[in-house]
């Protein structure tokens, strides 16, 4: 894997494979979620989903036929800390695909009736939410835990900021977003380098100059413990409790990484078999620690029956308490490394999930060589490493949210 830049500076990570003659393409931009605000939240979706239905130069019709003349498919995705263009294709195509990226990235069209329509979908898309017992949960949780933040809302927005946006906005938000200073290549595939160069130097260098992305400032104070009870139309009850974690860039992220998989990341984990296997009082029990630019945060989540409650919170409290006070032993150490290695291994064996791997690492900051280097990192983890970086989360102010149909 290696790194260069093209002409008019925007950086290419380039992972060249072997085997099939497959290739992975994405564009990044740092700008996404996380720099959105109360007034525009769901801007970066949209415009990144616009910028695949039809550009200045090629209707909805005629992208949709060329790209599917090479077997290609154009997608898009958008995240907290990075918003992306994604296509896949035989090598032989390269040119003809980097062609068709660039024209999405340099020329999108933002047409009023896609956008009108984009617009029906996300706000459908967030009314169902409220039909997810899992998500009505988070969203509240993402509130209460992130307060005014950019952090605290989905990723489509909110049905009051996405009715409002327009093709001006959508517009302006791309200048921002997919500029020379913020835009990242990221390539894996069984393809010659200077095939790579060569087309991507003559497709994208009309991208225009801009401002580089600046990370807002988050001050996330968990300064007390916070529950709230929410009245569901579901017949079950839910528990989303969750406590400030460090981002990617700190030491501890590696830790905790692990700490999630002991606890809640798997079928052998502490939380669900006490919850679930042995005490019966769950259906649904897990943790997720999202790797996050900014502060993130370590969550349980768990699907019970209403008068399981307060006795599932009691002995999370004390699964989590005794995760404080005594160290992991050895072979539950070594286990969870195993099994943490083969996901990883697993994760990666396509050249798509190769190229969002090392583009996204290198947008969050912990850059692209960190994803071949990840495993040692785990290796390194010891029992102490992990009660430190516990007794750092745990310990704190946690906020929880209880989905009670009783509420």
């Amino acid at each position: 894997m290696e790194s260069f830049k093209l002409r008019n500076n925007i950086e290419v990570i380039f992972n060249k494979t072997s085997g099939v003659n497959v290739v992975s393409m994405r564009t990044f931009t740092p700008v996404s979620v996380i720099n959105e605000t109360s007034d525009n939240a769901g801007i970066s979706y949209l415009t990144a989903k616009l910028m695949t239905q039809s550009t200045k130069n090629r209707s909805n019709e005629v992208l949709a036929n060329d790209t599917e003349s090479i077997g290609a498919d154009l997608s898009c995705d958008a995240d907290y800390d990075a918003a992306l263009l994604s296509m896949t294709f035989l090598s032989e195509y390269f040119d003809k695909a980097a062609e068709i990226l660039a024209d999405a990235v340099l020329n999108p069209a933002f047409d009023e009736k896609e956008l009108s329509f984009e617009k029906q979908n996300v706000i459908a898309a967030l009314s169902s939410r409220k039909d997810s017992i899992g998500n009505s949960a988070y969203d509240e949780f993402a509130k209460l835990f992130y307060h005014n933040t950019s952090y605290a809302m989905p990723i489509l927005g909110a049905k009051e900021t996405v009715s409002k946006i327009n093709r001006k906005d959508l517009a302006e938000w791309h200048r921002h977003s997919y500029n020379t200073s913020n835009i990242l290549i990221s390539i894996a595939g069984n393809i010659d380098k200077n095939i790579v160069k060569e087309s991507l130097e003559k497709y994208f260098a009309p991208v225009i100059n801009g401002k580089k992305f600046e990370k807002p400032v988050f001050n996330i104070k968990q300064s007390q413990l916070i529950r709230k009870e929410i009245k569901g139309k579901f017949n079950q009850a839910y528990i989303y409790t969750g406590f400030p974690a460090p981002a990617v860039s700190s030491k501890d992220f590696v830790s905790i990484k692990v700490a999630n998989a002991i606890l809640g990341g798997k079928m052998t984990s502490r939380l669900f078999v006490e919850l679930r296997e042995n005490l019966g009082l769950a259906y649904e029990v897990g943790t997720v620690y999202p790797p996050r630019k900014e502060e993130s945060y370590f969550a349980v989540y768990i699907g019970l029956d209403k008068r399981n409650i307060e006795l599932a919170l009691k002995k999370t409290d004390e699964i989590l308490k005794d995760f404080c006070a005594l160290k992991v032993d050895e072979e539950e150490l070594k286990n969870t490394k195993t099994y943490i290695k083969g996901l990883y291994i697993m994760n990666r064996q396509t050249v798509s999930k190769q190229s969002y791997y090392y583009g996204w690492r290198k947008i969050v900051g912990q850059g692209c060589e960190y994803d071949n280097e990840y495993l040692k990192h785990i290796e390194k983890i010891t029992a102490q490493n992990i009660l430190d970086a516990a007794n750092k989360v745990f310990l704190r102010h946690s906020v929880s949210v209880i989905v009670n149909p009783n509420a």
